[in-house]
C-alpha cells in the first residue's frame, strides 16, 4: 500500500512583497593551506558581473567595566582581513568569499527564490573550485521584511506572532522590539524571529519581521541545496503563519 506524500502548502505569490534583503549563506572549514590570496583568485572569475572589491575586516576586543564609571569602556585588539566582498555595480547583490564560509546577499528589489538560488549555486560552485572545503557545518537563509503601518496601529490586527502584554496592563504599546528562537525537529532546524517598529514619519512605520532560518551539522556538498528547499518552507511557514488577513491584503 503506497502512502500519498505530505504536499506543500500554497502559499500566495506576493506582488508587493515587503523583502528588502535576502542572504543565503555556508559556513565551511578550509584546508589549512587555503589563504586571502587564494580567495582573492576569486575576483577574476567574477569581475564583469560584480566589479566592486572590498575587504572585509574582523574584528575583536573588550568591555570593560567599572562600579565607579558610569559608561562602560570599550577597546578593539585584533582587527584582520577574513575575506572579501564582491558588489555588482548598483550594489544590489554582493557575495563574500571568506576563510570560513560564503554569503550571497540579494537587496531589494528581490526577484524570486529561484533567482535567488541559481545566482547562489553559480557563485558556490566558483567559491568551492578555488578553496575545496574539508566541511561543511552550516547553511543558512535570512529574510528582512519591512512592512509599512499608518500610525496609530495595533500590532495584533497585524502580527500573530508577538510579545504580549499581562492581563491588567490596558496600555497602548508605543515601541516594540521582540526575538524568539524556535526549533523545527522535523528538518532539524531552528529560527530567529526578530520583530521591531521603525517610525519613518509623522504617520507612518516600518514594522520589522526579520526570519533567519538555519540548520547546523556536517553536510554533504551534494545535499545542501536540497536542505535550502526545506529552510525556504521553514520560513514562509512562519511568514505567512505570523501575519493576519489583513496583512495579506495590503501585500497582495
Amino acid at each position: 500500500m503506497q502512502t500519498k506524500k505530505s504536499q506543500k502548502p500554497a502559499y500566495p505569490l506576493l506582488k508587493n512583497a515587503p523583502i528588502v534583503e535576502a542572504l543565503l549563506d555556508i559556513q565551511v572549514q578550509l584546508p589549512k593551506e587555503k589563504d586571502l590570496k587564494m580567495l582573492h583568485t576569486l575576483f577574476e572569475e567574477v569581475k564583469d558581473k560584480y566589479p566592486l572589491e572590498k575587504k572585509r575586516f574582523t574584528f575583536s576586543g573588550t568591555i570593560e567595566f567599572k562600579a565607579q564609571e558610569e559608561q562602560a569602556k570599550s577597546s578593539v585588539s585584533n582587527t584582520q582581513v577574513d575575506g572579501y566582498l564582491y558588489y555588482s555595480e548598483d550594489k544590489s547583490t554582493v557575495f563574500q568569499a571568506r576563510l570560513n564560509g560564503f554569503t550571497f546577499n540579494k537587496h531589494k528589489p528581490y526577484q524570486s527564490w529561484n533567482a535567488l538560488k541559481k545566482e547562489a549555486k553559480q557563485l558556490w560552485s566558483l567559491y568551492i573550485k578555488v578553496v575545496e572545503p574539508v566541511t561543511i557545518n552550516r547553511i543558512a537563509l535570512r529574510y528582512v521584511n519591512k512592512i509599512p503601518l499608518k500610525i496609530p496601529f495595533t500590532p495584533s490586527n497585524y502580527f500573530k506572532t508577538l510579545p504580549y502584554l499581562a492581563n491588567g496592563l490596558e496600555y497602548k504599546m508605543n515601541n516594540l522590539f521582540s526575538q524568539i528562537s524556535i526549533t523545527n525537529h522535523k528538518i532539524d532546524a531552528k529560527a530567529n524571529i526578530t520583530e521591531a517598529i521603525e517610525t519613518t514619519g509623522i504617520d507612518t512605520a516600518l514594522f520589522l519581521l526579520d526570519i533567519d532560518v538555519y540548520q547546523q551539522g556536517d553536510f554533504k556538498e551534494s545535499e545542501i541545496w536540497k536542505n535550502f528547499e526545506n529552510l525556504r518552507d521553514f520560513k514562509n511557514e512562519i511568514f505567512f503563519k505570523s501575519i493576519t488577513e489583513r496583512t495579506l491584503k495590503l501585500l497582495k
